[in-house]
């Protein structure tokens, strides 16, 4: 028969020792049965339920957990610890604006407490403070180096601060440390894929479920990995398995109205996304692809005005994140001044003691996003005399280069602690005429290099990258005899598509997070490209989206005549093209996969109403390309 519970203070103090050591060993349970025990025998103290909380929320009962954070920092406000686990807890649970007060309060208290600055941290980065961030997931890291958890937050700021070779390597340190670090190999996992290196992905996801089955997280990028490389087979089985476990899950409904919408199957769609669109509130993250996902639901139902809500919402959302606010939106409409005034005709001529090229002249596709340069890709890579690269960022190597050995300072308006990208540099695009033929000479290796091919001399390489646009006058001075492709579409479809699309942010692509905004950038764009072309006399081809799609012989075989190419069959063949492909790494994929459609030429006018606040912006560019912006008779 078990004796009575000592109840003098020396009992308690075994019994208090006791549920600690239970603590420590996983037995929750017993701990707070033990630590009720001890308020039976003493005043009840700060110190006693703090612990009582972080017992009940290991074992998932958040509602006790809080009652007892909330009297610990009731019967002592200054104890730094308990405000730090109870601002954790509403953390867990999205209630952010409230934990950002207790943590703050325990980090002024605390600031030498490595969970306290990992914590802060992460309240900073759902802020959008990343630089402050960084600053305190480094501190947890100097308090803790063996700490694996920090070192996966820090390469998400890394991640969304748009420096992936950092995030890489803390990931792969957090997980040195601590290989079952589930989240970590999930966070390495979306790197991976935005990276194009989608074994890695897979992999690197597939431990994560392994680790952690029940992260709905690592569930929702295996599926949409899946999608995206269309593997639909497998998408479709995995899709059955999470909707099985996660039932009310927003991200994991998205995908699966995607795979029903790509199946021709949109009503269906709108029944999995409609009752749960009311429950998505304010601008949640959660809100990015499901929004993103509806609003193309609802363009095909041709449904235009709620369709337009949900672009607006899903782009409010987007706009939201951590990763959004720290990118400098301004510094495009900088480059784009700096580029029209500083380009001039002496910067323009050709170096004559550059060395001769000894391979052809590599061809540059250009343009605006969603103009049709992913459609152009798989066209032209069904030919045996094209090899397509897409989406490197040959050019911006050739740009470091120079920035570095030319180049000034210049920081990020937003970001101030961060530099800003290559072509924020003072000194771009000025620094070209300090270009030695040495300097050529390496710009095109290192061209070459970034694209990891080795051309014959009866292949044509074609740079794909639409924003290099901007960047053709830095591309002459490094290949003076190349010809570009410009890829057109009606600008207010060029537009209302970015505006409709998901994009991996960048300081380009978060110009179209507000549609007035992106109608500037395009106008930035092609100004630029105008000023450019006309300084440097560029050997350019103009091909329309519109053309491709309504006569696409004719269109097609002029630009193989452009290219001095005879005209191939294969190039009829761009959906098998496509599907041979592991990701078409654009918002095109799942549409280039398909015959040639006509239901987004002239999508703007279904909006029009929502286009009225850019039309005088973008009416020049559409006039000069043979569009108009003015109603139809």
């Amino acid at each position: 028969m078990k004796g009575k519970a000592p109840q003098s203070s020396a009992g308690a103090q075994m019994l208090y020792r006791s549920a600690v050591e239970a603590l420590s060993a996983g037995r929750f349970d017993e701990g707070i049965s033990l630590l009720e025990q001890v308020l039976g025998i003493v005043p009840p103290t700060s110190e006693i339920h703090n612990n009582l909380g972080t017992a009940h929320w290991k074992c998932g009962r958040l509602k006790q957990a809080e009652e007892q954070y909330a009297k610990a920092v009731r019967l002592s406000p200054r104890n730094a610890i308990a405000l730090n686990n109870y601002g954790a807890l509403l953390m867990e649970q999205s209630r952010l604006e409230e934990a950002e007060k207790l943590l703050r309060q325990a980090h002024a208290l605390k600031p030498d407490h490595p969970s306290i600055a990992n914590n802060m941290g992460l309240i900073l980065c759902w802020r959008g403070d990343l630089g402050p961030a960084e600053k305190s997931f480094k501190a947890a890291i100097a308090m803790r180096p063996g700490w694996s958890d920090a070192y996966g937050n820090l390469g998400n700021v890394y991640r969304d601060t748009l420096r992936a070779p950092l995030a890489e390597q803390a990931y792969r340190r957090a997980l040195e440390l601590d290989p079952k670090n589930a989240p970590a190999w999930c966070d390495l996992g979306i790197l991976m894929f935005s990276l194009g290196r989608n074994a890695d992905a897979k992999d690197a996801l597939e431990k994560s479920l392994s680790l952690n089955p029940a992260s709905e997280k690592a569930w929702s990028q295996m599926l949409q990995l899946l999608e995206m490389t269309n593997q639909l087979d497998g998408a479709a089985e995995m899709l059955e398995k999470a909707k099985a476990r996660f039932p009310s899950s927003f991200s994991i409904a998205a995908t699966e109205a995607k795979l029903l919408r790509r199946a021709g199957k949109n009503a269906e769609a709108l029944a999995v996304m409609e009752p749960l669109a009311p429950k998505i509130k304010g601008n949640s993250p959660q809100g990015v692809s499901f929004f993103f996902e509806l609003g193309q639901l609802y363009d095909r139902a041709d449904k235009a005005d709620e369709a337009f809500d949900c672009f607006v919402r899903a782009n409010a959302c987007q706009a939201a994140t951590p990763e959004a606010q720290a990118i400098d939106k301004k510094i495009y409409t900088v480059i784009a001044a700096r580029l029209k005034k500083d380009y001039t005709p002496e910067l323009a001529r050709p170096n004559p003691a550059a060395p001769p090229e000894d391979v052809p002249s590599p061809v540059f596709l250009v343009g605006s996003p969603r103009s049709g340069t992913t459609l152009l890709d798989q066209i032209l890579s069904g030919h045996p005399g094209i090899y397509v690269a897409e989406e490197k960022p040959a050019v911006s190597a050739m740009g470091e280069y120079m920035r570095k050995k030319y180049g000034g300072t210049a920081q990020s308006v937003a970001q101030p602690q961060m530099s800003i990208d290559i072509w924020g540099d003072p000194n771009y695009p000025s620094a070209i005429a300090r270009l030695q033929p040495d300097d050529i000479a390496e710009m095109r290796r290192i061209f070459f290099h970034e694209h990891g091919v080795e051309l014959s001399n009866n292949r044509i390489l074609i740079d794909k990258l639409p924003i290099n646009l901007m960047h053709a006058g830095l591309i002459h001075a490094v290949f003076p005899r190349s010809k570009f492709i410009l890829a057109l579409r009606h600008p207010c479809d060029c537009v209302l598509s970015c505006f409709m699309q998901a994009f991996a942010l960048n300081a380009a692509m978060a110009r179209f997070l507000d549609i007035e905004d992106g109608a500037r950038f395009y106008d930035e764009m092609f100004s630029v490209w105008e000023h450019t072309a006309k300084t440097a006399l560029l050997d350019s081809h103009a091909i329309r989206y519109e053309d491709v799609v309504s006569d696409f012989r004719p269109t097609v075989k002029s630009l193989l005549d452009f290219l001095g190419l005879e005209w191939n069959d294969a190039v009829l063949e761009y959906d098998r093209t496509a599907r041979s492909k592991e990701r078409i790494n654009t918002p095109s994929y799942h549409q280039v996969t398909e015959k040639i459609y006509t239901r987004a030429s002239g999508r703007w006018l279904r909006y029009r109403e929502h286009m009225k606040p850019v039309l005088d912006i973008l009416a020049p560019h559409a006039e000069r390309y043979g569009y108009s912006v003015k109603p139809e008779e």
